[in-house]
């Protein structure tokens, strides 16, 4: 569960219990401060199991500002998952949120999460949570209903955001100003839907459309100045343009396909863009439409699949890119065969006079494995000193030409770095027999690095490289 830090519970509209034998329940004297921190370090199920073991836990666990469901298991291999439970799996959860959501007290929450795989069959029940958070004047709602691993699934079969026949039903079109965040992934919305919300939800500062989403084609909002300060975009394929006001803006997402973008925000620090449709002449186009936002951002990242088919798109990187006179962090994440080139990203860092940290996040395509890799020469790339990168992160060290290459450079270019750390992922698809051939890459690379820079080992993680993939239809 993740860490929160809870308000005073002063909207509950029942005081704690004070039963019989009320003395003897210590926990119920311990400070209200503490009650609250106890639970809230907890899942619902551990809160729900904890709150009767006492009457103080029992009331702040009924009057729970933050409501976070999640599954239990979201990564677990899905071969050894059967997925002839999925729908016992689903009704057990349903009914946990329903049970919960039926006994809370609290007149107001903070936020209500929901992360499960659900799919348009229990579209009544998703109703009927939405209707209890707009109720409650929730702050922040999150509609997760990503596929489990492994598991085909349909945009048709997909959530759909209520539609105006349901609206009126579920009182949906009202108490939206207490709204402040907005995350949906695989849910169904229209351009009318997000515009509807951005019209009606002026407090709404975070807003993030990840999959799902076949009615999303063009956000056109010219005129409307935005409270928005981050928005994310991912997998919307449909996805034509985007045109928005947005002085607040300070974080901007787009995965998916290449598309226009005009979007007037002056406080933009942050953007990460990208996904298998970037490569060649189209990040060039992906960069042009970014351009006059480039020298205020302070970080940049993206995202890159890299076929040998495209020889020369793959190794253009920016080749003439502007100053980027604040980026202090750029990151770049590959998936890729092995053998290719990132050299054509130089010029970019080498146009960074301020950067301060290089991370790269690298995954092989599942279907390649050493022996198919051919094993090309490293190439030595003299590119300008990089005067303050002081940290080269690199996630999913594959120990081929691709990142050896490029780690050669940066080590060989830097005149500040102090840290060189190597994360290896977790192998959670599939076991991947080339392990011991990339740490024996990184023994040898080790070695080459001078005396003042520190090499560390990373913790494992669960996903170093997550490309978009397209929607099975």
């Amino acid at each position: 569960m993740e860490k929160r830090t809870w308000p005073a519970l002063k909207s509950c509209k029942h005081q704690p219990y004070q039963g019989k034998g009320s003395d003897n329940d210590r926990l119920s004297q311990l400070p209200h401060d503490i009650l609250m921190s106890i639970m809230s370090l907890l899942t619902i199920k551990e809160a729900a199991q904890t709150s009767v073991l006492s009457h103080g836990l029992n009331y702040i666990w009924r009057c729970f500002p933050i409501l976070i469901f999640k599954d239990d298991h979201p990564i677990v291999h899905w071969v050894a998952r059967n997925h002839l439970l999925l729908p016992q799996e689903r009704s057990n959860f349903v009914t946990m949120v329903k049970s919960v959501l039926e006994s809370h007290l609290g007149v107001a929450i903070d936020e209500l999460s929901v992360v499960f795989d659900l799919d348009v069959s229990y579209e009544s029940d998703i109703d009927r949570w939405l209707a209890f958070a707009i109720e409650k004047h929730v702050k922040r709602l999150e509609l997760d209903f990503t596929p489990q691993i492994g598991r085909a699934f349909s945009l048709i079969n997909c959530y759909t955001w209520p539609l105006e026949c349901r609206l009126l039903s579920l009182g949906l079109h009202c108490n939206l100003v207490s709204l402040t965040s907005l995350c949906l992934k695989y849910v169904n919305v229209t351009d009318k839907d997000i515009e509807c919300v951005l019209l009606s939800c002026h407090a709404l500062e975070n807003l993030c459309i990840v999959d799902g989403s076949s009615g999303l084609k063009c956000i056109n909002m010219p005129q409307t100045s935005l409270q928005l300060k981050h928005l994310e975009l991912s997998c919307c394929y449909y996805l034509s343009c985007i045109d928005i006001m947005a002085p607040k803006l300070v974080s901007f997402t787009l995965h998916g396909h290449p598309i226009a973008l005009n979007i007037r925000a002056s406080s933009l620090s942050k953007v990460s863009i990208g996904s298998g449709n970037y490569r060649g002449e189209v990040v060039a186009y992906a960069y042009r439409s970014l351009s006059q936002y480039l020298s205020n951002l302070e970080y940049l990242s993206w995202h890159l699949f890299l076929k040998t088919a495209y020889p020369i798109q793959w190794n253009t990187g920016i080749s003439k890119p502007p100053i980027m006179s604040n980026l202090k962090h750029l990151e770049l994440h590959v998936q890729a065969k092995g053998d290719e080139s990132l050299l054509g990203w130089a010029y970019l860092i080498g146009e960074s006079p301020v950067l301060e940290k290089l991370t790269l996040k690298f995954s092989r395509h599942p279907w390649v494995y050493k022996a198919n890799v051919p094993q090309r020469n490293i190439v030595k790339h003299k590119g300008r000193p990089l005067k303050n990168l002081k940290t080269l992160e690199h996630c999913g060290f594959l120990g081929l030409p691709i990142d050896i290459e490029f780690a050669t450079y940066v080590v060989e270019n830097s005149i500040k770095l102090k840290d060189v750390i190597f994360t290896h992922p977790q192998i959670i698809i599939y076991r991947d027999p080339t392990n011991n051939y990339a740490k024996g890459r990184v023994l040898e690379f080790i070695k080459t690095l001078p005396q003042e820079v520190a090499f560390k080992f990373g913790k494992p993680a669960n996903h170093c490289c997550p490309i978009s993939t397209y929607p099975y239809f």
